[in-house]
C-alpha cells in the first residue's frame, strides 16, 4: 500500500519562477519572429521592384527580429515571473500556504 503524506508550500524562489516563465516566452516569442520574419519578407518582396532585393532586405529585417524578439519577450517574461514569485510568496505566507498530498509509489 502506498504511503500518502501532506507538505506545505509556504514560499517560492522568486527568481526560479522568473527564469521559467522568461524562457517559456522566449520560446513563444521566437514562433512570434519566425511569423513576422515570413510576413515581413513576404510583403518587401512584394513591393520591390526587384524580388531578389526585396527578399534580401526582407530576410535581414527578419533575422534581426528572430534575435530581438524573443530576448524582449524573454525579458518580459522574467519580470512578470519576478512579480508572481513575490505575489505568491506574500500570499502563501499570509494564508498559510498551500497544501499537497503526495503519495509514494511502491
Amino acid at each position: 500500500m502506498a504511503v500518502k503524506s501532506n507538505k506545505k508550500v509556504v514560499g517560492i524562489k522568486s527568481s526560479t519562477l522568473a527564469l521559467f516563465e522568461g524562457t517559456f516566452l522566449g520560446i513563444l516569442g521566437f514562433g512570434v519572429a519566425i511569423m513576422h520574419s515570413l510576413n515581413t519578407t513576404v510583403d518587401i518582396a512584394s513591393e520591390t521592384q526587384s524580388v531578389l532585393s526585396g527578399m534580401a532586405f526582407g530576410l535581414a529585417t527578419g533575422i534581426v527580429s528572430i534575435i530581438v524578439l524573443p530576448l524582449i519577450y524573454f525579458s518580459i517574461g522574467w519580470i512578470i515571473g519576478y512579480l508572481h514569485g513575490f505575489v505568491f510568496n506574500v500570499v502563501a505566507e499570509t494564508s498559510g500556504g498551500l497544501l499537497f498530498r503526495l503519495e509514494d509509489e511502491k
